[in-house]
């Protein structure tokens, strides 16, 4: 048996807290202890991913208008009386505690005094005289958990704006927010100086020009069981299937390459001998010169202009017409949709389409982003397009034939050191990580597909996102081109 702390035990953990979310979505206090989990684990994206999903619902209690008001409500009420305990306290919360510049946990218990018989007259807790400060309290927990994992994950500016968030919704003599924000600085303050020891520029605007990206560990993670063996025998087989289709000339096959400027995890070397497994595609004919090696339509595609004329579903541009030409084929329901033939009309309508037809307010989402912003508008913009396909077809993002196969250059599961009783991410590969990129435009996109973002967590939670992030980094060309403005794909 593994030691509580071991990763069987946590991963056995976390599962059991997704399950319990797939059978209650609007459980904030689920999200947060798996985000606890998560944190234990050497995730803390994923966990700012729960704590602001925590932090959605909890702030949902509040909004007799809210789209998921009813279900978090009945949720929080259910949650209470599960976790209350003998002496009448409530069993739950996070709190940050800065004690010289560390951080300590404390689950704390939260006297909750009901009457005596308050809790069997009232069964569903919702006229209880406790019940608006506790909402207030788990909000609080929201920020202050926000607050630590942005800061893990290197976020400094976000950490900074939630544990204001947090020091403006707490009591006046409350410091845990305030010396937080401290610790932010401190940190900040630190790494210019270790650049410029005579850096003494101390009137900076923090929520200007704290550093905003942090990284995430880019990793297969140990619950994924969507990613296929790419060099298998029956995978080479589907892809030279549809290879066939495209290219009647190549195939697909397995090849060695070697690793260019790899360093060696010891010293600053090159390893010249270092080689990775790859797919590749080979001639099986001789070539014509000009011949036409490979067509291929794909409707895994995105570009970030608003009106330029392309195609919605390839986009490639639209051919010219006259007034004499009939129209080209486009959607009746939607504005500006419009495609360059009617084979693309035909997938569109068939693969992802549907699930976005008339909802106007997704037309804006990431288009003509500034230059900064582009590469990042792009990816979230492939991200749009994969559930679309997902919730059109029906299948789960990740089995989606035009993502499954992609490669994600992941670090293998962290090691786990029994020796410190901590899992070991250091020298993995990373994978860029802000807030606004990661977390909040995503949940932002899925709502402006009419997606519930709590009861679609099997298919929209956070580490599919990630991975289908690292899907797209992985083989997709996502910048501006500098002569015409046009993003490349």
């Amino acid at each position: 048996m593994g030691s509580p702390t071991s990763p069987s035990n946590l991963l056995d953990e976390r599962d059991v807290l997704t399950r319990q979310l797939f059978e209650r979505p609007y459980s904030s206090f689920t999200y947060i202890e798996r985000a606890w989990c998560y944190e234990e684990l050497g995730y803390p994206d994923l966990a700012v991913g729960d704590a602001y999903r925590a932090l959605l619902l909890t702030d949902e209690l509040s909004d007799d208008s809210g789209e998921y008001h009813e279900g978090a409500l009945e949720t929080f009420c259910e949650d209470i009386r599960l976790r209350l305990n003998g002496s009448g306290s409530l069993e739950f919360g996070t709190h940050l505690f800065i004690v010289n510049d560390e951080h300590v946990d404390e689950r704390r218990s939260l006297p909750l005094k009901p009457a005596d018989d308050e809790c069997e007259a009232l069964p569903d807790f919702r006229s209880l005289s406790f019940l608006p400060s506790t909402i207030d309290q788990q909000r609080l927990n929201c920020y202050a958990l926000l607050t630590r994992l942005l800061i893990h994950c290197g976020c400094l500016r976000s950490a900074y704006e939630f544990s204001e968030r947090g020091h403006q919704a707490s009591s006046p003599t409350d410091l845990e927010f305030i010396l937080a924000r401290r610790r932010i600085l401190k940190a900040y303050n630190t790494t210019l100086l270790e650049k410029d020891p005579n850096w003494k520029d101390w009137n900076y605007n923090p929520k200007t020009e704290l550093p905003g990206q942090g990284r995430a560990r880019r990793e297969l993670y140990p619950w994924n069981d969507h990613e296929p063996d790419r060099f298998s025998k029956e995978s080479l087989q589907f892809l030279n299937e549809r290879m066939k289709m495209i290219a009647p000339k190549c195939e697909v096959r397995a090849t060695s390459l070697p690793v260019l400027e790899t360093k060696s995890s010891t010293n600053d070397s090159l390893k010249p001998s270092a080689t990775s497994l790859q797919l590749g595609v080979f001639a099986t004919a001789d070539i014509a010169p000009y011949e036409t090696v490979l067509q291929e339509t794909s409707i895994l595609t995105a570009n970030n202009r608003l009106h330029d004329p392309l195609c919605d579903a390839c986009s490639a541009p639209l051919p010219p017409t006259s007034l004499s030409d009939p129209p080209l084929p486009s959607c009746l329901e939607c504005e500006d949709i419009v495609f360059c033939s009617q084979s693309c009309h035909g997938l569109a309508m068939s693969l992802y389409h549907p699930a976005i037809c008339g909802k106007p307010d997704l037309e804006a989402i990431a288009k003509d982003p500034s230059p900064s912003a582009a590469t990042n508008a792009l990816y979230l913009l492939l991200l749009g397009r994969t559930f679309a396909m997902s919730e059109t077809q029906k299948v789960h993002p990740l089995d989606l034939p035009e993502t499954k196969y992609l490669w994600g250059d992941f670090s293998p599961p962290a090691a786990f050191d029994y020796a410190t009783s901590t899992l070991q991410h250091e020298g993995g590969k990373k994978l860029p990580f802000t807030f606004e990129d990661n977390v909040l435009a995503p949940l932002h996109l899925l709502q402006k597909m009419d997606i519930d973002i709590f009861a679609s967590l099997p298919t929209t939670d956070t580490w599919i996102i990630s991975t289908l992030f690292a899907k797209f980094r992985g083989v997709a060309s996502a910048r501006m081109n500098p002569r015409t403005g046009m993003p490349e794909v």
